[in-house]
């Protein structure tokens, strides 16, 4: 298997707090390239940039920083994860990259014989990556894996609309009144989705005998 990384709870938590420093990051609204040229020197920048050179990976500067804003998302969906199962178990990983092509997935979240696919869309705050766009990937991912994979591995997708969180002058963008930053009720939203996807068997056996009766 190919990826930048793989995780699990644990290790996504120490990345974001120990390595990255990303607990006090917030996505930006404002063009891409103004955004890497910002940050280009920093220690987490580069700290990414030389992990996907090592592992050859074929990358602009600016996927760089799409990177950080979804690592950090990720990081703030696991902590609202409730389920310990799942995040004691559940492999991470960013940036798959589908064998027998030239796709790469942005996550996969894998637990026993389930994958779920979540690709992350950054409509209107600075980036080229249409939700249209990457709901059509996240589906075409699918139906390669699917293809590759035994049929009774469970395939599902998730695509997250990422918002800015803060202007262009680091002002911080709130929900109209609330204190929520924008983002907040969706990754609230995909950690109940990923504690729905892979307990959606818990029981099925036992649960469809009781609708017999």
């Amino acid at each position: 298997m190919k990826y930048l990384y793989q995780l699990n709870n644990e290790s996504l938590k120490i990345l974001i707090e120990q390595q990255l420093y990303l607990k006090n990051w917030f996505v930006r609204q404002d063009d891409i390239v103004n955004r890497k040229d910002k940050i280009c020197y920093s220690e987490r920048f580069n700290l990414l940039k030389n992990r996907a050179t090592e592992l050859q990976y074929s990358f602009s500067d600016t996927e760089i920083v799409s990177w950080l804003d979804t690592l950090t998302t990720m990081y703030y969906v696991f902590n609202n994860i409730t389920d310990q199962h799942i995040k004691d178990n559940i492999v991470i990983l960013q940036e798959y990259c589908i064998p027998f092509s030239n796709k790469r997935a942005d996550y996969l979240l894998v637990l026993d014989n389930q994958i779920l696919i979540v690709e992350f869309s950054f409509q209107k705050i600075g980036y080229e990556f249409q939700y249209e766009t990457k709901l059509q990937q996240a589906i075409g991912y699918k139906e390669l894996l699917s293809n590759l994979l035994p049929k009774e591995i469970d395939i599902g997708t998730y695509t997250f609309l990422l918002e800015a969180e803060e202007d262009k002058n680091r002002k911080i963008i709130k929900i109209i009144g609330t204190e929520q930053l924008a983002n907040n009720a969706k990754i609230d939203m995909l950690a109940q989705y990923i504690e729905h996807f892979f307990n959606k068997s818990t029981q099925y056996a036992y649960n469809s005998l009781n609708k017999l009766e």
